[in-house]
C-alpha cells in the first residue's frame, strides 16, 4: 500500500463504543469505506424483542462508497446483524471460516438464500484488497475458534483492529494469539490501534484454558450422579475438551439447546471438533442410560426463559428431570445486567436438591475469552501505534483503556462514542472532529424491524396497563344497551369488579346526556367521548391513567 499524506482516514463507530455489544465500525478513507462486523446486542426485559442491530441509515446513504464487510469472528454481538446488512448492500463480505458458516445459518433462519451472497473465507496472513483497503487477519485467540484480529492497510497508514481477544494459551496451537506477526506488523509502523476494551479493569492476565479444564474435569469425575454443564455453546474449544473429559470418564454427552446442537455441527464439519459418532446420546436413550454415565451440555447461562438451563431449573424440559443428587456447573461468566435472572435460575437447582458450582464457589471453571489488563498492555506494546482508540466497551470502559494506552507512551490517545467520528492523516494527529453519524439501535423480532412507535406503545402499556370499552349505539348514535368496561394490566377485576361497572354507568349516562354539535354522531366522535369519560373517572378514582381504548358497535 503506497501511503499518500494527503489521505484523510476517517473512523465511524456505528455500534459498540459506548456499550457492550452490537459491534459495527466503518473505515472511510479516499470516498471508499469498509466495515468491520455488523453484531447485535440483546435486550435486557421482555417486551418481545429478539435483538437489537446497528441503524444502518449512515451507510445507506453513502451505498455506491461501501467496498465491503470483514468480519472478525463468529460471535452474534460480531455477526448477527449480517442477515439486515446484506438485505440492503450488495457487496463482499469476508470473514473466517467458522464464522461465515454461522453466518450462512442465520441467512437460512431468516429466509435467504446464503449462496445468493458473495462471502469469501479470510484467512490468517492471507492479504486481500477491498477497494484502497488491504486486509490481512490475524490469529486470536478468543472463546470462539477461527477468531481474528485485522491490519488494515490505507493510504493514510495502517490501522489494526484487534477484535476480541486475549494472550494467554489456548488448549488448540492453531488458535493461538500470533504475537510474532503483531511484532512485525508494529515494525512496519502503525499509525491507529483499535483494541477490546472489555476486561480493562480485570487486573493480570485471563488465564489459561487447561487450568479451567483441569477444574471442570475435577468436578467431573468426583460427581456422583448427572452433571450439567452451562456454557456459551460458541466456546467449540470447551465442548472439545468436554467431549474429552467425557470419553475418559465413562460418560455419554447429552446436547441441550438449539445453539450447542448447532455448534457441535459445524465443528464437526469444519474438523474443530473431533467427536466419536458414538459420544453423542440420542434423546430418547436418556431414560435407559444410568446418571452417573450422563454428561449434559446445556445452553442459557445467562438466565434466557426460553434456553434449556432454565427449563431445567424450572422443571419444564420436556426430555430431562434433574433429580436429587445431580450436579450443575456454571462454565461461564455473567454478563452484568444478567446477575438476578441467573441468581434465580441457580435457586431453582439448589430447590431440588441439585449442587450447583459456580465461579464464586469453585474458583477456575471458567476463563474469560477477553484480554485482562496486562494482555491488554501488552498488545499496546507489540504493535507500537501512533494513535489509539479503545473499543467494545461503555464509555467507563473506553476511558480507562485510553489511561492505559497513554501510560505504554503512546502519544495519541482519542476515545469516541458511536457516532462520533475520528480523523487522522500520515502528518496530523488521530482526533475527535465535529462531525456526527447518524446512529442507533433498531430492535427485531424473528429477523424482522419493530418500529419505533411500537416499541413506544409496548412500553407504555407494560406501565400503565390497558382499559376497553364497548358501546352499543343505534343508527342516530344514542346507547341502547349497558357499557362494557374490562381491563388488562390495571385492575384485578374480581376485586375492582364494581370499580369498573361504575366507570361504565358513568360513561353510560355521560354518553345519553351529552349534546353533540349535530344530530348523529359519528362511532369516532362517540368513541373519543366514551374514552375521555373513562379515563377520568378510572384517573379520579384510583389515580390511574391506563390506555384506554374504546369501540363502538351499531345495532339497528
Amino acid at each position: 500500500m503506497i501511503l499518500n499524506a494527503n489521505a484523510i482516514l476517517r473512523i465511524i463507530p456505528l455500534g459498540g463504543l459506548g456499550e457492550i455489544g452490537m459491534n459495527c465500525m466503518a473505515l472511510e478513507v479516499d470516498g471508499e469505506i469498509l466495515v468491520i462486523d455488523c453484531g447485535v446486542t440483546f435486550p435486557r426485559s421482555d417486551i418481545g424483542i429478539d435483538t437489537y442491530r446497528p441503524d444502518l441509515s449512515w451507510l445507506e446513504e453513502r451505498q455506491s462508497s461501501l467496498r465491503g464487510l470483514v468480519l472478525t469472528h463468529g460471535h452474534e454481538d460480531h455477526i448477527g446483524a449480517v442477515p439486515a446488512f446484506l438485505e440492503r448492500f450488495d457487496v463482499p463480505v469476508w470473514g473466517p471460516p467458522y464464522a461465515l458458516e454461522l453466518v450462512k445459518l442465520r441467512l437460512e433462519e431468516y429466509g435467504f438464500h446464503a449462496g445468493s451472497y458473495d462471502l469469501r473465507p479470510s484467512l490468517p496472513r492471507r492479504r486481500f484488497e477491498a477497494g484502497r483497503f488491504e486486509v490481512e487477519p490475524i490469529r486470536v485467540t478468543h472463546s470462539i475458534v477461527d477468531a481474528t484480529a485485522l491490519v488494515v492497510r490505507t493510504p493514510a497508514g495502517t490501522v489494526v483492529h484487534t477484535g476480541d481477544f486475549k494472550m494467554d494459551g489456548a488448549p488448540d496451537p492453531e488458535e493461538l494469539t500470533d504475537e510474532e506477526r503483531f511484532r512485525e506488523v508494529g515494525d512496519e509502523g502503525v499509525r491507529l490501534l483499535l483494541s477490546d476494551s472489555t476486561n480493562i479493569d480485570s487486573p493480570g492476565t485471563s488465564g489459561n484454558e487447561q487450568a479451567a479444564v483441569a477444574r471442570l474435569r475435577e468436578l467431573i469425575d468426583s460427581a456422583p450422579a448427572r452433571v450439567v454443564v452451562g456454557l456459551f455453546a460458541s466456546n467449540v474449544l470447551r465442548l472439545r475438551t468436554l467431549g474429552e473429559i467425557a470419553a475418559s470418564s465413562g460418560r455419554k454427552l447429552i446436547l441441550l439447546g438449539r445453539s450447542v446442537v448447532t455448534h457441535s455441527r459445524i465443528g464437526r464439519d469444519l474438523g474443530k471438533l473431533p467427536w466419536s459418532s458414538d459420544l453423542v446420546l440420542p434423546p430418547e436413550q436418556i431414560p435407559h442410560t444410568p446418571r452417573a454415565r450422563q454428561l449434559i451440555l446445556a445452553t442459557g447461562t445467562q438466565g434466557e426463559r426460553l434456553a434449556a438451563l432454565w427449563k431445567l431449573s424450572s422443571r419444564t424440559h420436556p426430555t430431562v428431570q434433574l433429580a436429587e443428587g445431580d450436579r450443575v456447573i456454571f462454565s461461564s461468566r455473567v454478563i452484568p445486567g444478567n446477575e438476578p435472572t441467573v441468581t434465580q435460575m441457580a435457586n431453582g437447582f439448589l430447590r431440588q436438591g441439585i449442587q450447583v458450582c459456580t465461579a464464586t464457589n469453585y474458583p477456575g471453571i471458567h476463563i474469560s475469552g477477553h484480554a485482562y489488563r496486562d494482555e491488554q498492555a501488552r498488545m499496546i506494546d507489540l504493535v507500537r501505534p501512533r494513535g489509539f482508540l479503545p473499543i467494545h466497551g461503555t464509555l467507563l470502559h473506553l476511558h480507562r483503556h485510553a489511561e492505559l494506552a497513554r501510560s505504554r507512551g503512546v502519544p495519541e490517545v482519542t476515545v469516541l462514542e458511536n457516532g462520533q467520528v475520528g480523523e487522522l492523516t500520515h502528518h496530523t494527529p488521530f482526533s475527535r472532529t465535529e462531525d456526527h453519524a447518524h446512529t442507533g439501535r433498531i430492535a427485531t423480532w424473528m429477523g424482522e424491524d419493530i418500529p419505533e412507535r411500537v416499541l413506544q406503545d409496548r412500553e407504555l402499556l407494560a406501565r400503565v396497563g390497558i382499559a376497553f370499552i364497548t358501546v352499543l349505539a343505534d343508527t342516530r348514535g344514542r346507547p341502547v344497551g349497558p357499557v362494557s368496561v374490562t381491563s388488562r394490566g390495571v385492575f384485578d377485576e374480581r376485586r375492582d369488579g364494581d370499580l369498573l361497572r361504575e366507570a361504565a354507568r358513568e360513561t353510560l349516562r355521560t354518553l345519553r346526556e351529552h349534546a353533540y354539535p349535530h344530530e348523529r354522531p359519528t362511532d369516532e366522535e362517540i368513541a373519543d367521548l366514551a374514552r375521555l369519560t373513562t379515563r377520568r373517572y378510572l384517573e379520579s378514582s384510583t389515580g390511574r391513567r391506563p390506555v384506554v381504548l374504546a369501540q363502538v358497535i351499531r345495532v339497528r
